[in-house]
């Protein structure tokens, strides 16, 4: 029976993976992002999360093309980054942001409405990182790969989750819905909903 760790190479993929972690903890231990850590390292974080997420959208097209064909085999591990960056993000808001201050946390509530879609997209990716694994696969049966299309919402989150919080600077916002409103529209027709909606009679 083969495991998550059958391939040589994957320590490899988890050490490249985690060079931006140990890059903004060992900046942190240095005293780099001081005076305010949390927004600095918010922002890395969620700029990573941003970009594992856009990876795993792009991977059934990368898949295709021949010489790429083998970065499929790294498809849940990309999807576990994106679950690990994002859950990152989420607890640099709460220890370092936000200070577990509740009055804090509640008061950004109701200011930024922006984090009720960035929570909603950390939920999806948690559900589909505990799902990864090849026992719930077999468990789930064809619920599975269904279940995994949540991923789309989650694209869908991430893009509101930037746009919604722009202020003054939108670059982050435009350079991530470059490549994820495309993906998201080349995977549309893909999707059971508007398989049924639009086929011939």
């Amino acid at each position: 029976m083969t495991t998550f760790w059958d391939r040589k190479e994957k320590p490899y993929i988890l050490f490249l993976f985690c060079l931006p972690f140990i890059w903004m903890f060992v900046s942190l231990l240095m005293g780099q992002y001081f005076p305010d850590p949390g927004k600095l390292l918010m922002r890395l974080s969620g700029i990573w999360a941003s970009v594992s997420v856009v990876a795993v959208m792009a991977m059934t097209l990368i898949s295709k093309l021949k010489p790429l064909k083998f970065v499929n085999r790294y498809r849940r591990f990309i999807g576990l980054t994106a679950f690990f960056y994002a859950l990152l993000h989420f607890v640099i808001y709460l220890v370092l942001f936000a200070g577990l201050s509740w009055t804090w946390i509640s008061s950004d509530l109701v200011e930024k409405p922006y984090i009720y879609v960035g929570t909603l997209a950390l939920v999806i990716l948690a559900i589909l990182a505990l799902t990864s694994t090849k026992a719930m696969m077999r468990r789930l049966g064809k619920k599975w790969k269904s279940l995994h299309r949540l991923m789309y919402l989650a694209a869908v989150g991430v893009v509101a989750h930037l746009w919604w919080q722009v202020k003054d600077d939108i670059s982050l916002a435009v350079y991530f819905s470059v490549f994820l409103v495309p993906l998201l529209i080349v995977k549309i027709p893909t999707l059971p909903v508007y398989k049924k909606l639009f086929k011939k009679t």
